[in-house]
């Protein structure tokens, strides 16, 4: 499982990395030069809305043979996205927090944003949370101090 984290509040850009064992399951070896590789495409589709991004992770293949380490950056402003470069907007309306699909795609190319044809090298569940700096859950809960007299009333709350 894949972890991220996205600012609480404001206008914070927060840096995610995350480390998988899938050089083996990358069947293409023609990139550019020696040495270099394509970055990652990673899909994130919410399991709760349905809607789905794709974002160019950066990708080092530094210890390839343990593992590729990959990383995206979130906001939570539409102003800052840029998904080639690997900025992703997330924790909104459309993309809120909690599970996701995620799907990773070995690239050819790192200028390439469209998954169709790429082959899929690893298959997951990625959680979404938030940083913890503002100290305050995605939920505000009000504690009743009184006690209502009717007690066969049943409150339904969404």
């Amino acid at each position: 499982m894949i972890q991220i984290k996205v600012a609480d509040v404001g206008d914070l850009i927060v840096q995610n990395k995350f480390y998988l064992d899938i050089y083996s399951e990358m069947p293409n070896t023609n990139y550019p030069e020696v040495g270099q590789y394509w970055r990652v495409l990673v899909t994130f589709k919410s399991q709760f809305t349905g809607k789905s991004k794709t974002v160019s992770a950066s990708t080092t293949y530094l210890y390839k043979e343990r593992y590729i380490a990959m990383g995206v950056w979130t906001t939570r402003e539409a102003n800052q996205e840029n998904l080639l470069e690997g900025v992703i907007q997330l924790g909104t309306t459309d993309f809120p927090l909690g599970f996701y699909d995620a799907t990773l795609y070995e690239n050819n190319d790192n200028l390439n944003l469209d998954t169709t044809g790429l082959p899929i090298i690893w298959r997951g569940l990625m959680n979404m949370t938030g940083d913890g700096y503002n100290r305050k859950g995605p939920v505000e809960y009000t504690e009743y101090t009184t006690n209502d007299a009717d007690t066969e009333s049943i409150y339904l709350t969404n």
